[in-house]
């Protein structure tokens, strides 16, 4: 049997460990808005959020789609390759990081 190397186990759990918490923060922002508490409700139709500059959406959503397809690409290959795994790693966390801007941002406005 093939013995896999320690780069291999390290980047497939960094991958695994890195998609596990961004589902989580991204779970954690949603759940007070869908757990219908009658503050949030009233809190969130007297807030508007606008966007002055429209493409700064655009490198978010390069961002998720680069995810997206880091994710898959690892799936398939069953996280075998560590450069893939470490771009998914990396890929992530910039995605975090834009998450927790973002849920900061929406929790001030709300919050107010």
């Amino acid at each position: 049997m093939k013995q896999e190397s320690k780069n291999i186990k390290y980047s497939r759990l960094a991958a695994k460990t890195a998609i596990r918490i961004f589902i989580i923060m991204l779970f954690c922002g949603i759940v007070p808005f869908i757990s219908g508490q009658q503050p949030w409700d009233a809190r969130l139709e007297d807030t508007h959020l606008v966007i002055t500059n429209k493409w700064t959406l655009v490198f978010p959503v390069i961002l998720f789609i680069g995810f997206l397809t880091l994710l898959i690409l690892c799936m398939k290959k069953k996280y075998q390759e560590p450069d893939i795994n470490w771009l998914l790693v990396l890929n992530t966390l910039i995605l975090l990081s834009y998450l927790v801007m973002l849920y900061s941002r929406i929790f001030k406005a709300i919050m107010v």
